[in-house]
């Protein structure tokens, strides 16, 4: 699941930490308050804690990140140049 449920089992002092936390769970969603998990994450470089529902809609949004940016602006210039190229064989 890429959760902290595991580490919560593990980590005594953690456990002790997340005592508010309903057992099954390691974090309260940040949008809703409800017991959920926490995670990295899907195309940020950053952690939060969601529940089941909006990591659900979190996760089915087609994401944006930069790489993928990077991809699609390299494949038009390569586009580009190729269709040039052939131009001017052409032509």
């Amino acid at each position: 699941m890429g959760c902290y449920c595991a580490e919560r089992k593990k980590n005594v002092g953690l456990a002790e930490l997340m005592k508010d936390i309903p057992e099954g769970y390691c974090g309260i969603c940040n949008v809703c308050g409800k017991p959920g998990h926490t995670r990295g994450h899907p195309s940020l470089p950053t952690t939060g804690a969601w529940c089941d529902e909006h990591w659900a809609q979190l996760t089915s949004h087609p994401t944006i990140t930069l790489d993928r940016i990077v991809m699609v602006v390299i494949i038009l210039i390569f586009a580009v140049t190729l269709g040039l190229a052939i131009y001017r064989w052409v032509f």
